[in-house]
């Protein structure tokens, strides 16, 4: 080891997450230190979510709310001026304007990239990037200055790292989908080669009738494919369509704590209700409530936290996560042609034959089950979110060795409010935190774009607070 003068904030994941916390660190850094960033699939900035490489992959949120810090909601705006007035601005812009603009995800991928290399520039502190994959971490023996272990045999000291994972895979419905069909059974709807090799007439059914199945079929739309896409999912529910300009806004009733869900489903048809008598949107009041429902989630006890899960997950998910306006009509387009057939029901098992996967689909309500034959079976049930079940090394070295445990309900890491993994014992650690999608368990609302920038200032100032002081020693070798 190496000790150097300065301090060391490690962080693990350099997509979106990762990039901004890193980005806070660097443009509030009031004495030099160091931002060490960890990635294993380079670019840095943009993450699985905003390498979407097609123009049909829109962002579910309108321009004008996108910016990354939460202090300067004209810091996107600003940034797609510019671009506009180059030789290619990557987008387009329809009579609605620039504000209300869906932009297309790895034109906002180009943004986060933009946005950590700026606060870079503009830093006292030191940003290092670094390409491979952590598989381990190593605090001393009071829990303090960790060590990374990398995939390559190296090392990283620093004062304190964060783990900015992001999302994982789906985990698998069925537990064998991938040894059944391995040809043919896409378990990770993101992966390169998901959906090749497909004839364009085929039959493509996805697990999951969410926005991750919209990207699918919009992917499958945009590539010239014509054949049958048939998505089975439990309640056989569309993510419902963003509308542009949506004025006015709606206070909402609702509580930050409610006792139950059924009380907090009464209260927002109530608001709903009294929102249309005003010529108010429900979007609008879905909207409102959102800000109160970290609240509204840390107010219950477990068992109503599993109910909502069970009963109430599916109904808010389609009117919170909507989709843009442009995608919405694409779907519709393809329900109307029956290109696209959403089935409510469940798998309830599937096979490998010859030349496609047979599919048995128990539909809701129905005695009987029936077979689909699909060339292609996508799993979009949505992010893995129990640390348990992910595959990811560096997860299950910090759960076997008890340096974090799961959240509430099995959802992502269980931590302190500050961020900080929670060990086995009980205890928050010194030096360990996260942020993001790991926080569901803790949070519910923590994957989005305006929860977690606010999360990354956070962590940021704490973390500054904490570890960014003179005489600090770390290293790598």
């Amino acid at each position: 080891m190496k000790p150097h003068e300065t301090s060391r904030v490690a962080i693990v994941g350099a997509g979106f997450t990762g990039s901004l916390t890193a980005a806070h660190l660097l443009r509030n850094a009031a004495r030099p230190f160091e931002v060490c960033l960890i990635e294993r699939h380079p670019p840095f900035g943009p993450g699985t979510a905003f390498k979407a490489p097609l123009p049909c992959h829109l962002l579910n949120v309108p321009a004008v709310r996108m910016s990354a810090y939460p202090d300067g909601p004209e810091h996107l705006m600003k940034w797609l001026t510019e671009r506009a007035s180059g030789p290619d601005p990557g987008f387009e812009v329809d009579s609605g304007g620039l504000d209300a603009a869906f932009l297309p995800r790895r034109l906002y991928g180009e943004y986060v990239e933009h946005t950590l290399s700026e606060a870079a520039e503009r830093s006292r502190a030191r940003l290092t990037r670094i390409v491979g994959e952590a598989v381990s971490i190593d605090p001393d023996a009071s829990g303090a200055h960790p060590r990374i272990r990398m995939r390559d045999g190296s090392t990283i000291a620093a004062d304190c790292a964060v783990l900015a994972l992001g999302n994982f895979p789906p985990m698998d419905p069925l537990g064998n989908g991938a040894a059944v069909a391995a040809g043919r059974y896409a378990a990770d709807p993101w992966d390169e080669e998901a959906l090749e090799g497909l004839d364009s007439q085929s039959t493509v059914l996805t697990i999951g009738s969410n926005l991750t199945m919209v990207d699918i079929a919009l992917t499958l739309d945009h590539r010239g494919h014509r054949g049958p896409i048939v998505a089975v999912s439990t309640h056989g529910l569309l993510p419902q369509p963003h509308r542009k300009n949506l004025l006015p806004a709606w206070s909402s009733r609702v509580e930050g704590r409610t006792g139950r869900p059924r009380e907090l489903l009464r209260a927002i048809r109530e608001d709903v209700t009294l929102a249309s008598a005003d010529g108010v949107d429900w979007r609008s009041v879905v909207d409102a409530i959102r800000p109160k429902i970290v609240s509204i989630w840390s107010s219950w006890p477990e068992r109503e936290r599993a109910r909502f899960l069970r009963h109430a997950r599916a109904y808010w998910e389609v009117h919170r996560h909507r989709m843009a306006p442009e995608n919405a009509r694409t779907i519709a387009s393809l329900v109307e042609g029956a290109r696209l057939r959403v089935i409510a029901g469940r798998i309830a098992g599937m096979s490998e034959t010859r030349d496609a996967i047979e599919v048995r689909v128990k539909r809701r309500g129905a005695a009987g089950v029936e077979t689909i034959r699909a060339a292609r079976v996508v799993n979009c049930t949505g992010p893995g979110t129990d640390m348990r079940r992910t595959r990811d090394s560096l997860v299950q070295d910090l759960l076997a060795r008890r340096l974090a445990r799961p959240g509430p309900l099995g959802l992502g890491f269980d931590t302190d409010r500050d961020g900080a993994l929670m060990g086995a014992d009980g205890r928050p650690s010194v030096s360990l935190f996260t942020l993001g999608p790991l926080l569901k368990g803790r949070d519910w609302e923590t994957t989005a774009i305006p929860e977690i920038r606010m999360q990354t200032e956070a962590l940021a100032l704490c973390l500054a607070r904490r570890f960014v002081t003179p005489g600090a020693h770390g290293g790598s070798s």
